[in-house]
Parts: C-alpha cells; structure tokens; sequence
C-alpha cells in the first residue's frame, strides 16, 4: 500500500469512527431523554419500565407537594355490581408526617352516599383526582384512610407517588418468603445464620395442646376469644375514647361458614387488618371484570367448599403491573397471594363503619407487595395455592361427606386459613353435638418433601382448639429461623360421634412402694366415663435390672401433663438446631395421643443430650467429660421411663407417687400405696373393678 493509498484509508476510518461516535452519541441523548420523560408515556403500549425507572406521569399524577386546600375533584370506586361511579372531594388540608416521612391528603367526600354512609370499608384504593391550575384532572393518590362514628365523610388519601415506588417484583428470598413452584426446594428458603443456632418450641410458643374439655362444654355457647385493643382509639382527659385517623379495615368476605364459626375466627382476622362478614360466595355473573382504577380489587383467601375473599378497590394499572388499597394489606412486605376482579352486592350504612359486601368474578393476577403505602402486583399468572381435602363421616347411617378447598400460600395466612377449612369442614352439616368425639386422620405434605402424619382422639371438641392442632405445625415449619418451608397439601378422614369417649381418672392406687431392680412395678387406674360406670384400667411398668438404689417418683397422668413433665425434664426434645430437627420434633408431638395413660418413673439426673440425641442414666464420670467438653449443644436433664397405655377414651387426670428401689437382698418391701390423683379426692372402694377396663399396650420407653 503506497502512501497515497494509506492517506486514502486513514481518512475513511476517521470518517467511519466519526459516525459511529455520533449515533452514539444519538443514542445516549435519546435514552436520556426516554428516562426524563414520564413513566406512562415512555413505556407506552402496554411495556413495563425496567426497575429504578419511575412510573410517576406528571401529566396523570399529582404530587402532594402541588396539593392546596380547597381544591377540588372526584374520587372513583364500585357502590354495586362492577359499574364504577363518581364521587366528589375536596381538598380540607396535608397532614405532613402522617406517617413517618409520609404525608396524606386529608378530604371531604361529597354527594348524597357518602353523606349518608360515611367512609366505606372496601373502598380502600378507590383512586381520587384532583383538578389543577390548568383544569385537568390528575391523581393524586387512593382513598385510604377514615374515622370510625364520624358524622361527616372525611377520609385521607394516600398519595400515588408513594405507591407507585413499590417494587413490582418479589423481594430477595432472604427476606420474603418463597413459594415458586420451580425446582425441587419450591416453596422454601434458607436462612443463613452465624454458627450454630438453637430454636425453642416452647420459647416460639408452639407447645401450645387443646386442653381437656369439661364433660358440660357447648360450642354453641363458647365464648369467642377476646378482641384485641383497638389501636385506633385514644383517651381524652376524663377517659373517653377518641376515634383516630387510621387505615379503613379490610372486609373479608365469607360463606361456608357457621356464624359460630365466624364469631370465634374474628378476632384472629382482625387482628391482621381483616373484618369477617357474612356474604355470598364467589360470582361470575357479569363475565369477567377488567382491573382498572376504580374497579373491586379481590384477593382470594380460601376458595372451594367454603370462601373467604378479601375487598378492595384498584387504585392505577400501568401495563401489567397494578397498585391498590393505599394501606397495607398485612404489612409483610414481598408476598404471593391471587388477585382478580370482583364485584359489590351493596353498601351497608353502618353507625360505627360502612362496609361493602362483594364477591370475587375471576383471578387475573398475583400480589407481590404489600407494605404500608398499599399493595402491588402483576396481571398475568396466578400464584400457587394450598389444596385441601377433607372426608367426613358420621356415626350411623349418614353417607360421608368430601369437601375440598384451595388456600393462598403465605406463612401467616395459611395456617390460619387451613385451620377454618378444617373446622368448617367438621361443621359442614351442623354445629357439632353438645357431647361429642372427634378421630381425625390428618395428612400435612411440605414443599421440602416432609410429611407430616397427624392420628388423634378430642372428646367434647371445640373447632377453635381443633384447629389449632393443624395450625402450630404449619407456623412452625413457615416461621422457623432455619429455612422457611411452606406447605404443600392437606388431605384427612375424619370421624364425627355424638358420643363423648372421655373419662376422668378418680384415683390411682399402687400396692407396693417399695421395688427391687428388674421387678414389675403394678398400679390400678380407676377412671369415671361420662354417663358410665367406674372402671380399673391396671398399669405395669419392667424395672431395669440395673436400676440404682433410691426414691424415685412415679407419674401417671392424661397427655396434658406428660407434656409438661417433658418440657420440664427435658426441654432438649423441644429444641431445634436445624429443619430437619423442627420436623423431627413436629413428628414427636404428632405422636402424642390424648386417648392414652402415660406412666413416667422419674429417675436421677444423670442423663445428657448433645442435641436432640439423649444419653440417659450415665455414670457420673462419663457425665462431668461430656458437660465440660465445651459444646454449647451439650444439656443435662433429668432421666426418665416413660410407658404409653392406650385406652378408648380421651383421660382427663394425673396422681404422682414415691416409691423406693432398694437393692438389699433382705430387705422389707412395702404395701399398698394409694394415690390422688390432682384435685380428686381418693376412691375407696377402687378394689375391685366395676367394669372393663380398656385394653393396654406396651410401646416402647423412652
């Protein structure tokens, strides 16, 4: 190449390099002005802004800063069916920091309904747009807020430019639960933590048993658990409460479900944010029901056998993504619950709060976030819900009945929610009977391929209690520190008697108090049935030919007390450093019947648990090696025999003895030994047996 022919080629590459750094340059100009132009018009025709880029449209949305008094506009939300109506404001004033670094536009509703109703539960998100020095109507945010026995409708807006801030996504799962559907850990998630850590049951309060119900009990005359206090409520000087600005309550609607049933649950759901009502169940009358401002935003609770759906309004939808309710919906922050459209049936007027009634017409969608500005979500696939499937059968000749349902997967919900399917499933029919005995055969399927297998007997049982038992295994795998596991499946048989298979234990007597090691230690049981006659139920418990000299106590008592002795003798059962070992000690409270004897010889305190392993009865110098080794999951405890007697009745009653082990070979053993069981007074003519008594077998001591 001559030099004529380089100059000729340096020149076209310069060129070359000149256009190419100005359709950069180009480029860079058109993507900063894509970025500085607003959210709505720069992702038009239905796109979704990559996350960091706002949403925020000038030219739709106002901004609290612009907000003046006096000024005016309308509001949007649905009175009846899926029509969406308007409803007049005007601006009374800005409560600057309402909520930390928050603030929230306080208004006057305007027009004959709201003067009639005031501010109406369900209204939450109902979108509200105020007029402009230049006459257009832009949003400023979603009805949110109101006063309970207020007189005039005044409410507090939540401005949009805090909700269209939330995130659109899901949250890192180290701080959100995970309930994707995809690879085989689906619906866990880790918990890192530094070095070994040890997780209480007793300490999370998930030792909790239903206890022994009096023979007279009566769910139909149970009181419901107390309310807890309304946080919207302050004192004035002489002590009268004053209503507060707070979060207008989330109506849950509900069908399939007793009003006995509904009055026990409330307090639970209100404690979340959440109003039982009675209503109707879901409705597709109408087709579908496109999610717009303005229009029923439903979520979905329990859908099947029985609904519980919770009401709201759409505040904006921006291509896919959704915002609603203005409030939180429980403040979790990254959630996964169905969304969809609804509609009202109608507005009740009420003096305390006005409340709609509503149904869900289709699911189009999942919440993603909830936090203290509103909800979001997306439009599109519905996230993965809980089957659950109940047999019921009943003594006689009724047929069996199935009932099945669908639960939103969350980790306080779910347990929650499973725990009403359970109940309104055994309430199907009726209330149960005054007298009555429950065998429940239960089935609990996590998303970490653990399976829980729950067999029991409650005698006078009250659905509140019973669905307790299947709700502390759901919390306890959800709310571990280890790894939250989420649940999978629930499927049962259960068996409902208008019987009640319960027997209190009157008194216990014990021949001997004194034993030789390997000898058979006997006692006679005697129980009272309801509406039947005494009967012994006789006890026998091996003694270990190696068993030390010394006084020992001797326990026998109903499952309620067997628990408590464990907690207390050897608290290591109940203590978790792993999820394996949370199931593990969900699969040993599982094997715990109320339809049984537990007899417990108290031995020394000479055992030693390295985590869940214990090591019992070991010579002192073995014991002080392994208690100074150093290891913080080392516990000592108290050794224990434990026999398991089943019986055919739910035992209500504990007694507990001294008896003496003496190895000398000429030594003098004692005679009989009557005891009380607590708070019974002795039955002296517990000689003979009056009836049969049930039949016992032996399990193996641990």
């Amino acid at each position: 190449m001559g030099d004529s022919d380089l100059a000729d080629f340096t020149a076209q590459a310069i060129g070359r390099a000149q256009v190419v750094i100005m359709l950069v340059r180009r480029a860079a100009i058109l993507w900063v002005l894509l970025i500085l132009l607003p959210g709505g018009a720069a992702w038009a025709d239905g796109l979704t802004a990559p996350s960091g880029v706002s949403l925020f449209d000038p030219a739709r949305h106002m901004r609290v800063s612009e907000v003046r008094p006096g000024m005016t506009g309308y509001g949007l939300t649905v009175f009846s069916g899926s029509k969406i109506e308007k409803f007049n404001v005007e601006v009374l004033s800005v409560l600057k920091d309402f909520n930390p670094k928050y603030d929230v536009v306080l208004i006057r509703c305007k027009g004959d309904y709201l003067e009639h109703t005031g501010s109406i539960a369900g209204m939450s998100g109902s979108p509200v747009y105020l007029k402009d020095d230049q006459g257009r109507y832009r949003m400023i945010g979603a009805f949110a807020y109101g006063w309970p026995l207020t007189k005039d409708p005044v409410a507090g807006v939540q401005p949009i430019e805090y909700m269209l801030a939330l995130p659109a996504e899901r949250m890192s799962p180290t701080t959100a639960q995970s309930t994707s559907d995809a690879g085989p850990s689906a619906g866990t998630e880790a918990t890192p933590a530094a070095g070994r850590m040890s997780w209480s049951f007793k300490d999370a309060g998930l030792l909790a048993r239903p206890g022994h119900r009096s023979f007279g009990s009566d769910f139909n005359h149970a009181e419901p658990a107390a309310a807890p206090a309304d946080s919207s409520q302050s004192l004035l000087g002489d002590g009268q409460a004053l209503p507060r600005l707070q979060p207008l309550t989330t109506p849950l609607m509900v069908s399939g479900l007793s009003p006995q049933l509904i009055a026990a649950l409330g307090p639970r759901f209100k404690a979340m944010g959440l109003t039982l009502l009675e209503a109707g169940g879901g409705s597709s009358q109408g087709g579908d029901v496109k999610l717009e401002p303005g229009s029923v935003l439903a979520v979905p609770l329990l859908t099947g056998d029985a609904d519980m759906t919770a009401i709201g309004t759409c505040t904006e939808v921006i291509g896919d993504r959704m915002w609603g309710f203005g409030h939180p919906f429980n403040n979790e922050g990254s959630i996964s619950l169905p969304m969809g459209s609804g509609q009202i049936q109608g507005v009740i007027a009420n003096l305390e709060t006005s409340f709609k009634l509503g149904t869900m017409s289709s699911a189009s969608g999942t919440l993603t976030t909830d936090m203290a500005v509103g909800v979001a979500g997306r439009v599109g696939p519905l996230p993965r819900t809980v089957p659950i499937d109940f047999r019921i059968s009943y003594a006689g000749s009724e047929p069996a009945r199935s009932y099945h349902f669908d639960s939103a997967l969350n980790p306080k919900f779910t347990p929650l929610i499973a725990g009403a399917a359970f109940a309104a499933a055994i309430t199907g029919t009726s209330d149960l009977p005054q007298y009555n005995t429950v065998d429940y055969d239960l089935s609990l399927e996590f998303a970490n391929g653990q399976t829980l297998d729950m067999q029991n007997r409650a005698v006078n049982a009250v659905t509140t209690d019973l669905f307790a038992e299947i709700g502390i295994p759901m919390t306890a795998a959800a709310e571990n520190p280890f790894e939250r596991v989420m649940l999978r499946r629930i499927k049962g048989d259960i068996h409902i008697s208008p019987v009640a298979h319960g027997a209190q234990l009157i008194d216990v007597t014990v021949p001997k108090d004194k034993y030789r090691p390997g000898d058979t230690l006997k006692a006679f049981a005697t129980y009272k049935p309801l509406w039947g006659e005494e009967g012994i139920l006789p006890i026998e418990m091996d003694l270990p030919r190696d068993l030390p000299k010394g006084t020992y106590r001797l326990i026998i008592s109903d499952s309620g007390r067997y628990v408590q002795d464990e907690q207390q003798m050897q608290p290591f059962r109940f203590t978790a450093e792993s999820v394996g070992d949370v199931f593990a000690v969900l699969k040993d409270l599982a094997a715990i019947r109320d339809d049984a004897l537990y007899v417990r010889l108290v031995c020394q305190p000479d055992g030693v648990a390295i985590g869940r392993t214990a090591l019992q009865r070991l010579p002192s110098s073995r014991r002080q090696i392994l208690m100074g080794a150093g290891r913080s999951a080392t516990t000592a405890f108290v050794s224990s025999m434990v026999k398991v007697i089943p019986t055919q009745d739910v035992m209500s009653g504990a007694a507990e003895f001294a008896i003496t082990i003496d190895t000398s070979p000429k030594a003098t053993l004692g005679g009989p030994h009557p005891g009380n069981p607590e708070n019974q007074a002795p039955n002296p003519k517990a000689d003979q047996p009056k009836s049969p008594a049930p039949a016992a077998a032996d399990t193996p001591a641990h």
